[in-house]
């Protein structure tokens, strides 16, 4: 199982939007514990987030990359900051229309 950031599916599309986040093991052994040390908001699994959101959930993706680079190491460390890099890619491109809603889960 893992967690993903995932939008509706459009007219015309054969798939909705997912982004990952994480395996499920890595998001409950680092995740969790950085969401609730650091405040983070927009990563909680489950929440969604809006538009209004993105600039908030860059920030807390920010905060997430300085986390992982003091708390983990090896080969954990390298996945974690692949995901954000990918994140903060995917995730201004999620939002294609004004409504668009994201979901964590």
């Amino acid at each position: 199982m893992s967690v993903s950031v995932s939008r509706d599916e459009r007219p015309g599309e054969d798939f909705g939007l997912e982004i990952f986040v994480a395996f499920q093991r890595v998001y409950n052994q680092y995740w969790e514990p950085a969401v609730e040390e650091l405040g983070i908001r927009c990563f909680i699994v489950p929440t969604c987030f809006g538009k209004d959101k993105l600039e908030q959930a860059l920030r807390e993706l920010g905060l997430m990359r300085e986390w992982t680079k003091k708390n983990v190491t090896g080969s954990d460390q390298e996945y974690i900051l692949m995901r954000i890099e990918g994140l903060e890619k995917g995730l201004p491109e999620a939002f294609d229309r004004e409504d668009t809603i994201l979901y964590v889960g």
